[in-house]
């Protein structure tokens, strides 16, 4: 039997599989930077930017700021959950 990854499972949920890991990053992580997601994951740190950005413009994550630095945070798995299952049933 094959075993489905976390991340995979998220990207049920329309996310790439960029945007996957570094939504798992975060939760393990916590608030990070994009520097900080690029090296975690091994995403190039123009990929992870992009991706970060998508990511608040679909609202899976949010920025705050931290001094002069911008971190990221992932919106709560279950809020994730919630508001993406309506889109796994929509043909």
């Amino acid at each position: 039997m094959e075993t489905v990854t976390f991340v995979e499972h998220l990207m049920v949920f329309v996310l790439t599989r960029q945007e996957a890991n570094i939504y798992q990053c975060m939760l393990e992580v916590g608030k990070v930077t994009g520097y900080e997601v690029a090296k975690l994951t091994g995403i190039s740190r123009s990929n992870a930017y992009n991706s970060l950005t998508n990511m608040t413009e679909t609202g899976d994550a949010y920025m705050v700021e931290a001094g002069t630095t911008r971190k990221y945070v992932q919106i709560p798995l279950t809020t994730f959950y919630k508001e993406h299952i309506g889109r796994i049933n929509k043909p």
